[in-house]
């Protein structure tokens, strides 16, 4: 006679019921290291959830400069100001004739490094400014090109067609009379050329094409290429950084690393890399740029007072705060 065994479906439910709850405690007691209510500790760099926000002290100021060879002497500089706490990356495009002291000595930007390298250059920002140039980075050419293309190409807005004239020697036959008789006669005329070389409106450049935009001789002043440089690097954050993975963003972070000369190291990507994220996932536009004024004196441009106190307020750093 087979004896039928009664159900115990309901120890299975209490088993169940258990594991959901030692689960949910688990959860619960790992939540706090992931996400800081403060935003203070290491683990500030870990995952961004809506209510998480960077702590203050992070305004970091990073030194970008750019030449035609690797060995050569840069001709643009640019500081670029990063506070994650207001979502904010501020690009500050300078003259290379800017002039700082470094070492007892004056200069300009551009004879600092000559002499003395980029370190110079980046000191001597500190000392004019009262600020920390935590890093510098310069491209050549060839890394610049190789930086943009990893990342997707930028786009420009150019706000009216870049005209190229060309005026030169062509022999041009016409028809002259002499005494009284037409002869056809060649002779030599200026003739003016002109060819857009960048046309209006927003284009889409490739890193080559960029480099040669960023170095055009303009001749329309000393601020324009400024504002050429600001806007680019002001695009280049805005558009092509949002939405970019993990992994594309370590292997510009990489490329930096090895193919410019800079003091970055990878460590100082991985502290950073998840707070720029939140800046990138919570900002619409986080970009923006600022191009300093000032005088002209025995070649050197002398930054003005204003500039200087509104550079330091775009940076957030107060006049008397010494990162």
């Amino acid at each position: 006679m087979r004896v039928r065994r009664k159900s115990n479906w309901y120890i299975y439910l209490i088993a169940l019921v258990v594991s959901f709850v030692l689960l949910g405690l688990f959860v619960r007691s790992i939540w706090g290291s992931i996400f800081p209510e403060d935003g203070e500790g290491a683990a500030k760099y870990a995952l961004s959830r809506s209510d998480y926000r960077p702590s203050a002290d992070i305004n970091i100021t990073t030194l970008i400069m750019l030449s035609d060879m690797k060995a050569a002497t840069p001709m643009y500089y640019m500081l670029m100001n990063y506070q994650p706490r207001n979502e904010v990356i501020v690009f500050i495009p300078l003259r290379e004739n800017m002039r700082v002291d470094y070492g007892g000595n004056t200069g300009s930007l551009y004879e600092m490094y000559d002499n003395y390298g980029a370190k110079a250059v980046a000191e001597g920002i500190e000392g004019l400014l009262g600020i920390k140039c935590e890093h510098y980075i310069k491209f050549d050419r060839l890394s610049f090109i190789d930086f943009i293309d990893m990342g997707g190409a930028v786009y420009v807005n150019i706000p009216s067609d870049v005209v190229e004239k060309q005026t030169r020697a062509v022999l041009k036959k016409e028809i002259v009379e002499v005494d009284g008789v037409e002869e056809e006669v060649t002779r030599q005329v200026a003739e003016t050329t002109e060819t857009v070389v960048f046309p209006e409106g927003t284009q889409y450049m490739s890193g080559e094409k960029l480099y040669s935009y960023l170095t055009y001789d303009f001749k329309r002043g000393v601020d324009y290429p400024l504002a050429i440089q600001g806007s680019a690097a002001m695009n280049m954050i805005n558009r092509n950084f949002r939405g970019m993975s993990s992994t594309q963003m370590q292997s510009l972070a990489e490329a930096i690393i090895k193919t410019t000369e800079t003091d970055i190291v990878f460590d100082d990507y991985t502290t950073i890399q998840a707070v720029f994220n939140y800046t990138l996932e919570n900002s619409i536009n986080p970009c923006e740029y600022y191009i300093p004024y000032g005088e002209t004196d025995g070649g050197y441009f002398i930054l003005s007072d204003g500039a200087k106190s509104t550079m330091l307020d775009r940076m957030s750093i107060k006049p008397t705060e010494k990162k």
